[in-house]
């Protein structure tokens, strides 16, 4: 098993490497992750960090000794948040490369928050980790709750369709006797359009305008709603 120190110092060169300047927060939470994720495939961590519930999330003095040491050794102090000096540090001599399943599990945590918001990897390594969900501030981070499900967490899920939205009762009621309003009008209005094209209406159309002079216009034979007040009803 390799110590927290290695497996900091080489997390500490992938981010350099990908351009990113974690600070000790999401360092300290980059290294419990690597845990996490590891546990899942082998039922044991990958270092030999006691995690703790500390404050108000997961901590382990061994992760802090590494990262002090890793700032002692190249000169460097870390910030509580991104973009501190350590944009000013360079490695020399890069460690050596660890098993490629551990190099896989660094990137895909860094994909996965190096440029999103810090709040982003506070919620997940705090509200969606087994052994944070089951401990109480104070206590020893218990890994054996987590699945030994040979999968690596999904730190981005998929978008779900968003839940149709379900109406009070009340409002349900209101919408449906709306609906049938609307449509008991536009049957009317259908009604009216058949029988002003009747033969029948045209003639009584014909001897009013006789009786009222030839200056009397004939109305329209065809009434119609708006698509708006149909619309409108519609939706109630």
């Amino acid at each position: 098993m390799p110590s927290t120190r290695e497996i900091a110092e080489v997390l500490w060169a992938r981010c350099l490497e990908a351009d990113h300047k974690p600070g000790r927060v999401q360092f300290t939470k980059y290294l419990y992750l690597i845990d996490y994720s590891y546990w899942r495939f082998h039922g044991r961590q990958s270092t030999d960090a006691h995690w703790i519930f500390y404050l108000y999330g997961p901590w382990a003095t061994e992760a802090q000794a590494a990262m002090n040491d890793l700032a002692a050794a190249h000169g460097f102090s870390w910030g509580e948040e991104e973009e501190t000096v350590l944009r000013f540090v360079w490695v020399e001599e890069p460690p050596p490369r660890q098993s490629a399943e551990m190099e896989g599990t660094i990137q895909h945590i860094l994909r996965a928050f190096k440029d999103r918001d810090l709040n982003y990897l506070l919620n997940f390594a705090y509200g969606q980790t087994e052994p944070m969900l089951a401990a109480k501030r104070g206590d020893a981070l218990d890994f054996s709750q987590v699945p030994v499900d040979k999968t690596m967490p999904v730190f981005s899920p998929p978008k779900t369709k968003a839940a149709e939205a379900v109406l009070h009762p009340r409002m349900a009621e209101r919408v449906a006797a709306f609906r049938a309003r609307a449509e008991q009008l536009r049957a009317k209005t259908e009604q009216r359009n058949v029988y002003r094209e009747s033969e029948e209406y045209r003639k009584a159309l014909l001897l009013l305008a006789e009786e009222m002079g030839a200056g009397w216009n004939l109305p329209e034979l065809r009434a119609k709603m708006s698509e708006e007040s149909a619309a409108a009803l519609g939706k109630g």
